[in-house]
């Protein structure tokens, strides 16, 4: 059995919506698998509002994991990015990790992604070998997001939108202002532009078992559109975030 990383506390957060199908099989999952790499941990899981019984089924898991488990609730739907900020902000722990209740990214492989901040970086971007798991309209959505995001802020990182690892304090210095899909990319592009230094971690990306994505509505692409030429807009301009830098770490959303 390998040794746990002592050196190492971390943080993961996971947005869901609507995802009573999956979300006791991936809380038990995303638990074992932290124990298994962790002495400290914790899994906050954030519900964008879900219409569902997701709710329901976080309580009863939260009492049942009490101490490992924390969740939050959107009251009103934010967003996947908004949500996973709102997740970013409770982390107790120096290291955040992010991931979806589909399981995308296998958990057992931090493992080797805290290993790269042996070397003095801030973040990890995660990036998948291909996007074979997904459907064929999820490939050309996905793959439109890529290359526009590319063209359009000329950032050398290869995935935007699978599961990074940051510092925790490296997040209290850059405030962004997307909700949905977005957020993750406008963190990225600002922490390299305000000096933050990363590597990439490649790996397998797994296909959904069961529930319905929801990344690809023609909503979310909408949203995920305004976003990202409103952020370009202010990129170039020099234009601060909304969301002062001189916030307290209660408020740096």
């Amino acid at each position: 059995m390998a040794e746990k990383l002592n050196n190492y506390a971390i943080s993961l957060v996971v947005p869901v919506f609507n995802e009573q199908e999956i979300i006791e099989e991936t809380v038990k999952i995303y638990l074992n698998d932290l124990a298994g790499i962790f002495d400290e941990y914790e899994l906050i899981v954030v519900d964008d509002a879900s219409t569902d019984y997701t709710r329901e089924m976080l309580y009863g898991l939260e009492r049942l994991h009490k101490g490992k488990l924390k969740v939050i609730i959107n009251e009103k739907n934010l967003g996947s990015g908004r949500s996973l900020l709102r997740g970013m902000q409770s982390a107790r722990f120096p290291y955040v990790a992010t991931n979806f209740a589909d399981r995308p990214f296998d958990i057992k492989e931090l493992r080797n992604v805290m290993m790269l901040f042996e070397k003095d970086i801030d973040f990890v971007a995660v990036c998948r070998h291909d996007r074979s798991a997904n459907t064929i309209y999820r490939k050309l959505t996905s793959l439109a997001n890529y290359y526009l995001i590319k063209l359009l802020f000329g950032t050398k990182i290869n995935d935007f939108q699978f599961t990074q690892v940051y510092r925790l304090n490296m997040l209290y210095n850059i405030k962004v202002d997307s909700i949905g899909t977005f957020v993750p990319p406008e963190l990225m592009i600002r922490a390299l532009a305000g000096g933050c230094r990363n590597l990439e971690y490649r790996t397998t990306f797994y296909a959904r078992g069961k529930g319905k994505a929801k990344c690809g509505h023609p909503r979310v692409i909408c949203r995920t559109l305004f976003d990202m030429f409103s952020f370009w807009f202010k990129f170039h301009l020099g234009v601060k975030s909304k969301y002062s830098n001189e916030k307290k770490k209660k408020n740096w959303l």
